[in-house]
């Protein structure tokens, strides 16, 4: 008699083969990755001119209070990486979808660290709170499970493997 262990990891297949009748179609939150990459690739270039203004001006410390020289390479590392994920999300490669999986969990764990950094002394304001923290990060977890684990995310990526 053998019984389902609740506590065994899942066993989901990541390289689900897609059919041959039907085209591997880009999933809806792969194009959302993209158009939030280009945008904050942009505006993070835009933030390395002005950086770099400032570095050349001789200033040492940014408006953030962060050394100007630890804020370049980090902000350039950021934009490379952003480069890096547009480049390999339409090659279907799992490092696009691996980079964009840790970029939505950055973001998750700036807005968590936003939210819970909230200072809430009585019941309703926690109540508020973990309201806030639930209506602002479910749709980003969604978004995760969405961009890489959901079954036409395991189809697209799983296509160039097959193709």
């Amino acid at each position: 008699m053998s019984t389902r262990n609740p506590f065994a990891p899942p066993t989901a297949d990541l390289t689900l083969s897609p059919t041959d009748d039907t085209p591997v179609r880009k999933p809806i939150s792969v194009w959302v990755m993209q158009i939030i990459a280009v945008l904050l690739a942009a505006w993070c270039s835009f933030g390395l001119v002005k950086l770099g203004m400032l570095a050349v001006a001789g200033d040492v410390d940014t408006r953030f209070g962060v050394r100007v020289l630890v804020q370049l390479p980090l902000q350039a590392g950021f934009v490379v990486m952003l480069l890096l994920m547009l480049w390999q999300l339409p090659k279907r490669s799992s490092m696009g979808r691996n980079i964009g999986l840790g970029l939505i969990a950055l973001m998750i764990l700036i807005l968590a660290a936003r939210i819970l950094e909230t200072k809430a002394n009585a019941w309703p304001e926690l109540l508020g709170v973990a309201i806030v923290a639930f209506v602002c990060l479910a749709p980003l977890v969604y978004w995760a499970f969405a961009f890489a684990f959901s079954q036409k995310a395991r189809r697209y990526f799983s296509a160039s493997q097959h193709a």
